[in-house]
């Protein structure tokens, strides 16, 4: 998916057509688990506060920088998760801005003592604005290239601003958890020119079986932050005509987290000799008293891998500790990055 933004940075530039625009993603999904999926506010039935960065393509000048705060907070009287988010999206070679906040609200619904399930929908607002000036477009060019003066493009508007509606759910039990989100489930208008551009529904299925070798009773009576185990995960990504596929692992030793991801689509072939391999993540995270700080970086495999940067994302994370949290049991098993 991440090839598609370069894709949109030069359409932008060679001509004045409707564009097709993607979500920004992070590589550490569940540090930034709001994002992922509305389905997580409150799922670690606390009151917990979310920051995450990320610097894509440091190398092009079709850079991304994007950022995300988040909240959220268990109501444990009525089994509700409630969050706000925000996010801000930054291409650096047209100025164009993504700007949105959003309200967020899960229920939690014990099917048995040992399952969970969590339905959750968010309302969003978001504005999008864009720096005509810095771009060029096909009315500018003849036989000899760029030859400037007005672009001739009409009803260029510099601003567009759109309601975005989006929805999860997440089912976990001890062990493992299974989830899915959808954002943009009324496709928004969002395109700054004459015609139509509505943006596509981002669809997301992600999963994953947490293997612990430290006994339930040294938690319990010894040290409950002690923890060893590997945790494989996926997350599978549709949006328009991509799609996007993360498979990884997550070892954690007591507070050191490292984490390892390979992104693309290896058995698909978008054309003749074109295979979908993307990035290889490599992860770093430390947790210490509700406290997490991750940082990993994405090394490029594509076409772009001499010349993009990679990418670089660091995620903070602090769950307050409430009353009620010795009592608690039925925390999401997610990974913390």
């Amino acid at each position: 998916m991440n090839i598609i933004r370069v894709y949109i940075c030069f359409l932008f530039f060679i001509a004045g057509i409707p564009v097709f625009a993607q979500d920004p993603q992070y590589s550490q999904s569940y540090a930034n688990a709001l994002y992922l999926s509305p389905a997580f506010a409150g799922a670690e039935e606390n009151t917990r506060g979310i920051f995450a960065t990320r610097y894509q393509w440091p190398g092009l000048d079709a850079s991304f920088v994007s950022n995300t705060i988040s909240i959220d907070h268990y109501i444990d009287r009525y089994k509700s998760g409630i969050g706000f988010i925000a996010t801000s999206d930054v291409a650096s070679a047209s100025k164009l801005r993504s700007t949105e906040a959003g309200l967020v609200y899960a229920f939690q619904a014990e099917i048995s003592k040992k399952i969970v399930f969590r339905p959750a929908l968010q309302l969003s607002y978001v504005n999008r604005t864009i720096n005509f000036s810095s771009l060029t477009f096909g009315s500018q060019f003849n036989n000899n290239g760029f030859v400037g003066g007005p672009n001739n493009e009409p009803s260029n508007i510099p601003m567009v601003s759109y309601l975005d509606i989006s929805a999860g759910g997440l089912l976990y039990a001890k062990k493992y958890w299974l989830g899915i989100s959808t954002h943009h489930l009324n496709t928004p208008e969002q395109s700054f020119m004459k015609g139509q551009s509505p943006l596509p529904i981002k669809a997301s299925l992600f999963g994953g079986y947490k293997f612990s070798f430290t006994p339930e009773w040294r938690k319990k009576h010894v040290n409950p932050d002690e923890e060893k185990s590997i945790t494989p995960t996926f997350l599978y990504k549709m949006q328009g005509k991509s799609d996007q596929l993360d498979i990884g692992l997550y070892g954690q030793y007591n507070a050191l987290v490292v984490g390892f991801w390979y992104r693309g689509i290896p058995i698909k072939v978008y054309a003749p000799e074109k295979t979908n391999h993307e990035a290889f993540v490599f992860l770093v995270g430390f947790m210490h008293k509700g406290f997490s700080m991750g940082y990993s970086y994405d090394y490029t495999i594509s076409k772009l891998a001499n010349i993009s940067g990679g990418a670089h994302e660091l995620t903070l994370s602090y769950g307050f500790k409430t009353k009620k949290a010795k009592r608690i049991q039925k925390r999401a098993v997610c990974p913390k990055f």
